[in-house]
């Protein structure tokens, strides 16, 4: 399979490769700039399998790009949030709020 990354990022796709290793063997090889390959080896040659593996592989690709994107819109909420939970804190500087 081929993976655009353009529209999932490296992180996004690592995640989803850590989370499935478990269950296949995943090669990743990068062919360009903006497409990765995905190799797999599954314990059988069933065609269900596959078809099995491709489904969970872009079903998590969505996932976690949804989340990536809902934890980026959400950022500078969780930022006024940590700074009035601390706002008494006179040690916090506004570097330890962010990532």
């Amino acid at each position: 399979m081929t993976v655009d990354k353009r529209i999932y990022n490296d992180s996004v796709i690592s995640k989803v490769v850590y989370w499935l290793s478990g269950d296949y063997k995943i090669v990743r090889t990068t062919l360009d700039e903006f497409t990765e390959k995905i190799d797999i080896v599954l314990n059988n040659s069933d065609s269900d399998s596959i078809n099995q593996f491709e489904n969970r592989f872009f079903q998590s690709l969505n996932d976690f790009k949804l989340r990536q994107i809902v934890a980026n819109e959400t950022r500078d909420i969780k930022t006024i949030l940590y700074a009035k939970a601390f706002a008494e804190d006179e040690d916090l500087s506004e570097e330890d709020i962010h990532d």
